[in-house]
């Protein structure tokens, strides 16, 4: 439990440490290690995903859209602070029934890293060869979807050139193929789509039922729990479906009894957003 305690709250000094670039007010009483820790996600066992419909809806009208077809690849990136939730908004996406009769092929990679052209098109192709003679054979005059999943900023500042040649590696034969790119860099997401879609925090409504999942099991919610401990937790969790999940997972295994105490003295944390 120290443990899990211990991590939680190197959780929560990640979002602390994004704080200025997401207009967050932060007060706090102690700071551990400014590690933002990452859930290891697969595109194929997508998490149950809460909130987001009016996002997720933009997104699944912009792929769909076959009047949107006048280039060979047309790209939205989606863009937020780390612990939102990007890569399991994608997956929802990704997965969605729509989406798979739509595309002859989906492809996810997940790049965290740089725009590094030659690993990014090994990861998507089983083997060396290139991408375009692969996907040739496989989607022959059908469209694809291919996910680039946690985009950095590179450090020598070649993005553009390193995001022009891997868009001309693609195929392009055919036009309507889709790309979703996920990041926490404003440059990225504006340098890779002309419309980016930022991810928010969840409203409190949303937040409790991500929570209630965690803690109680899929589609329970006790009726139970005093407006002060959920006041408490949601203030915790911020709306950042990473922190909420954590919290979560933690509190399943305390008796309820011990909630508020718990809470106030182990996770003594304010994290008010102001978003615009």
């Amino acid at each position: 439990t120290g443990h899990r305690v211990k991590e939680l709250r190197e959780r929560l000094d990640g979002i602390v440490s994004e704080r200025e670039k997401f207009h967050f007010e932060v007060r706090y009483e102690e700071r551990a290690s400014l590690t933002m820790i990452r859930e290891a996600t697969n595109s194929s066992e997508p998490e149950i995903f809460f909130g987001r419909e009016d996002e997720k809806k933009k997104v699944m009208s912009f792929l769909l859209n076959s009047k949107d077809e006048i280039e060979s690849v047309s790209v939205i990136s989606v863009v937020g602070m780390g612990g939102l939730g990007k890569t399991t908004f994608s997956q929802s996406i990704f997965n969605d029934e729509q989406v798979k009769l739509h595309f002859g092929l989906k492809l996810w990679v997940s790049v965290s890293g740089g725009f590094v052209v030659e690993k990014i098109l090994k990861d998507v192709s089983d083997q060396l060869e290139s991408l375009k003679s692969k996907l040739k054979g496989k989607i022959e005059n059908r469209k694809y979807l291919l996910v680039l999943d946690d985009v950095w900023d590179s450090e020598d500042g070649q993005d553009g050139e390193k995001w022009d040649s891997l868009k001309q590696s693609l195929p392009r034969e055919d036009r309507g193929n889709k790309m979703i790119v996920t990041t926490r860099s404003d440059a990225i997401a504006k340098l890779t789509s002309r419309v980016p879609l930022e991810l928010k925090g969840l409203t409190d409504e949303d937040s409790w039922s991500l929570f209630s999942n965690k803690a109680f099991g899929p589609g329970q919610e006790s009726n139970y729990i005093d407006r002060n401990i959920k006041k408490e937790i949601l203030e915790r969790c911020c709306g950042v479906p990473l922190v909420i999940k954590a919290i979560g997972r933690l509190m399943s295994s305390k008796d309820r009894a011990q909630w508020l105490s718990f809470v106030k003295q182990e996770l003594p944390y304010r994290l008010t957003p102001q978003m615009s």
